[in-house]
This record gives C-alpha cells, sequence and structure tokens, in this order.
C-alpha cells in the first residue's frame, strides 16, 4: 500500500530537523530561512499577483558557445531558430537553501567527483569503471528513496525555477548546460541553488554512455539540497524499459553486479523510480509532465491521485492504466491544424490505440478547465532544444544535443523567472572524442524521430 501523501512540496522549504527562522548547520548559513508558502498569508499574496497574468515566452535565447576551455553566453531572436517556430500559429531575492546531511557522505562525495562543469568528462573514463562501487550506489540509492517517497505525486513548485527535459544517460551535456547556465550548487559563484529551484522532466537514463553519472549526481544534489532539487518520472523510468535500452547492462558491466538480484543497484535505481512524482505546477500556473495528456487525462486529479509504487503496465487494460500511459508516452499532434486525439504511428505501430497524440484544442480545454496557463513536457526530442505547440501553450524541451548521433539537434533548459516569463537556454552540439551513444542500442532499436523533420540549417546565426 502507498505511504499517506505528504503536503505538496514548495521548494526551497524547511528541512526536518530546522526549525522555522535558524539558519543552515555549520558554515552555510545566508540568511533566515522563508516559511514555506502554502497557507500562509504570503502564499495568497503571491498568487494574488499572478492572477490573470499571461505567460510569457521571451524573445531572445541564450545560446552557449564553447570557445576553447571557457563558455560564451549570447543572446539570439527566437525567432532565428529555423526548426522551433515552424509549427506554431504565430527577480527574486536570495533565500536561504536547506542542506541534508551536510559534510561526509556518499552524496557529497559524489558532488565533489562528478559535478565539475568546466571538465571534459568524456576524456576522463575511457573503460567501464565508476567512481563509486555497488554497495556505496546502493547506499545512495536508499538515502534518495527515504526523500521522494516523502513527496507527493504532483509538485507545488515556485519560481524562479530551471526545468530540464531528457537528458538520457548524456552526462557531458548536463555539465555542458551547468557550464554554461550555472550549476545546482552553492560552493561557489558558479553556482546559484541559493537563489532558485531546479526541476528535471525525466527520461534520465538509456541510450547513453554516462547513465550512472547521471542518476547519481542527480540522486546525490536530491539528498544534499532536498528543498530545491526536484525529480518527476519519465517513461524510461520502468524496469520493463531501461532492461533493454541500457541501464541494466550498464548496471551490470560498471558495478559488477547482477541486475536480476533483489538487492541490486539496478533494482534499488527502479524502485526509487516506481516512487519518484509524476508531475508538478510551478505558480498555480504551469504544468510540467514527461510525456502528455493523450486522451484520458482531464483534471490535475487525474495525475496527482496515481498510487505509488506506480507500476506502469505494458498493455494497460484499465481506464486508470491509461491515464498512466497517456501521462509517460502521449506526444502532442504534428502540428496545430491537427485536432482531437489521434494515433501515435511512431510510438504504436500496431496501431493498438493505446498510445496517442493529443491536439492543441486538448491543449486549451485542459489548461481553461484547470485554471492554468501553460504545459511543459518532455519526451521527444526536438531540433532546437525547446519546440511550441497549441500557440505557445506548450513547450516540449529535451536537454540531451544530437540524439543517439543521429540528429544534430541543439539541447535546451527553460528558465521561469519570478515574473514567469520562459527563458529558453541551449547550447548545440560539439565534436566527441568518444562515444557518448550506445551504438548497439541505437542499431537494434532505432531512436523516434525528431519532432520537427530535419531540414537544411545554418551553421551560425548573427549576432
Amino acid at each position: 500500500a502507498a505511504l499517506p501523501e505528504t503536503p505538496p512540496t514548495i521548494g526551497r522549504g524547511l528541512g526536518p530537523a530546522q526549525a522555522p527562522g535558524t539558519a543552515p548547520p555549520g558554515n552555510l548559513a545566508r540568511s533566515p530561512t522563508p516559511p514555506r508558502l502554502a497557507g500562509t498569508a504570503q502564499a495568497a499574496n503571491r498568487r494574488k499577483e499572478l492572477v490573470g497574468q499571461d505567460i510569457r515566452i521571451a524573445h531572445q535565447v541564450y545560446v552557449g558557445v564553447p570557445k576553447e576551455f571557457s563558455a560564451l553566453v549570447r543572446k539570439i531572436s527566437i525567432d532565428k531558430l529555423e526548426d522551433e517556430g515552424k509549427k506554431i500559429n504565430k527577480q527574486a531575492s536570495p533565500l536561504a537553501i536547506v542542506h541534508e546531511h551536510d559534510g561526509p557522505g556518499i552524496h557529497n562525495r559524489v558532488i565533489k567527483e562528478l559535478l565539475k562543469p568546466g571538465e571534459d568528462y568524456e576524456s576522463s573514463v575511457g573503460d567501464d569503471s565508476f567512481i563509486l562501487d555497488a554497495r556505496e550506489v546502493a547506499d545512495l540509492c536508499d538515502q534518495t528513496f527515504d526523500h521522494i517517497q516523502k513527496e507527493p505525486m504532483m509538485l507545488r513548485l515556485r519560481a524562479p525555477i530551471k526545468v530540464y527535459g531528457d537528458i538520457h544517460g548524456q552526462f557531458p551535456d548536463l555539465m555542458r548546460l551547468f557550464k554554461a547556465f550555472k550549476a545546482p550548487h552553492d560552493l561557489n559563484e558558479d553556482g546559484d541553488i541559493d537563489t532558485l529551484d531546479y526541476l528535471f522532466l525525466g527520461d534520465y537514463v538509456d541510450r547513453g554512455a554516462y547513465s550512472l553519472e547521471t542518476m547519481c549526481l542527480l540522486f546525490a544534489l536530491k539528498c544534499r539540497y532536498p528543498a530545491q532539487i526536484h525529480l518527476i518520472r519519465g517513461n524510461h523510468e520502468d524496469r520493463t524499459i531501461n532492461q533493454i535500452y541500457g541501464f541494466r547492462d550498464e548496471c551490470r558491466r560498471r558495478l559488477g553486479e547482477d541486475p536480476d538480484h533483489h538487492a541490486s543497484c539496478w533494482s534499488k535505481f527502479n524502485k526509487c523510480f516506481e516512487w519518484m512524482s509524476v508531475g508538478a505546477i510551478i505558480e498555480h500556473r504551469i504544468l510540467c509532465i514527461h510525456g502528455g495528456i493523450g486522451g484520458a487525462i482531464h483534471t490535475l486529479d487525474d495525475i496527482g491521485s496515481m498510487q505509488r509504487p506506480l507500476v506502469v503496465a505494458q498493455v494497460p487494460s484499465t481506464d486508470q492504466e491509461q491515464k498512466v500511459t497517456d501521462l509517460l508516452w502521449s506526444d502532442p499532434t504534428d502540428n496545430d491544424s491537427i485536432e482531437g486525439v489521434t494515433v501515435n504511428e511512431t510510438r504504436d505501430p500496431d496501431g493498438s490505440g493505446r498510445i496517442v497524440k493529443f491536439g492543441p484544442d486538448r491543449v486549451h480545454e485542459f489548461l481553461k478547465s484547470n485554471d492554468l496557463s501553460m504545459i511543459i513536457r518532455a519526451h521527444e526530442c526536438v531540433m532546437d532544444g525547446f519546440e511550441r505547440f497549441a500557440g505557445g501553450k506548450l513547450i516540449t524541451l529535451f536537454s540531451a544535443t544530437d540524439y543517439c548521433g543521429h540528429h544534430k539537434n541543439a539541447g535546451a533548459l527553460l528558465f521561469i523567472r519570478r515574473d514567469l516569463t520562459v527563458v529558453p537556454k541551449i547550447i548545440y552540439p560539439t565534436e566527441r572524442s568518444h562515444a557518448v551513444w550506445d551504438s548497439a542500442i541505437t542499431q537494434a532499436r532505432p531512436p523516434t524521430p525528431p519532432r520537427p523533420l530535419p531540414r537544411a540549417r545554418r551553421e551560425d546565426f548573427p549576432s
């Protein structure tokens, strides 16, 4: 039976051992820890500020430009992105952060050894070694489980916040994004966790060569900053899927374990996945999920009431199982002119009707009936790293570049400012010194094609 749900996570809240108004432990004191927003006069005032306020997408996109061993950032017009717009009809004060178990610990060691955005991680590995042994990885999973089992299925978060899409084991791309646009830590001036939250939309593992690095770093960050780091589940956070798309074999190969043992690291990772939240709402206005709303999801309660541990049915046979499939697997239709709920031929080649596409009319109806303004989802590769749909009311976000070594797509994150302006920040593919995608998996199971069909792209954008 699922554990009782706790009140919604707001982010930058109080840790379990910290009283209101006290400073974090050790030398990490910043300013008095603010109370949670839920149920306070501050929360009510904040909601009043945002009533009737439209969600805006910034007119400019920030582009991370690698140069030698540093990273530059420049701005370009959003209209100069060739692929992103072709299917659509045309700051806060610093807050105290919450540290969990500051000091020696597996999670702090992982952060120290892996969170190095300025270094070339690809060339430093070269073999199947990993920084932790199987026992240490298992301990990290157990620590993370203690945090995520207490969180509700639908997180309640606030801006400012950074949102990331699919990573798929592309740890070097995650480091590049952290290098170009700051990272989730408070160790030096390159971190920004003390002023905003981070939300990751799932599909952390599979296909890429560094699923263990990606997953362990995100789990370590969750343990260190439990109220600032938020993880929701994707369709690859499912043992039936990640046993055939690479993650199971990576655990076997790099940790020297039997994945089928009930206490294996692979089993513990999947136990965490089955208890992960499946959605988040930012400032009562923006719904963040992995896949989509399909044809079966009509209310926020359809998502928030899903029971844990959540095991995904491979062939949904009940209304509830279909809702889970829609949430994790459905996609928007190919463009704004295709309405309704249609067959998803790419993901459902047999035409069973269980995996679907949903049109812009579904998006508008869902937003109106649930008093929301926007949906941000991941799940599909898009050429510019992000893509608008339904007149800009839905954004697809993908953070890994050059998906499976075939598509030359950009990767992106979305920075949501306190005034709810959505600012895309993107990086482009770079030359790789090592194989970063599992070629055997790619050959055996070709990736889903990018959302916009590939076409000629300019090599560069004018400043």
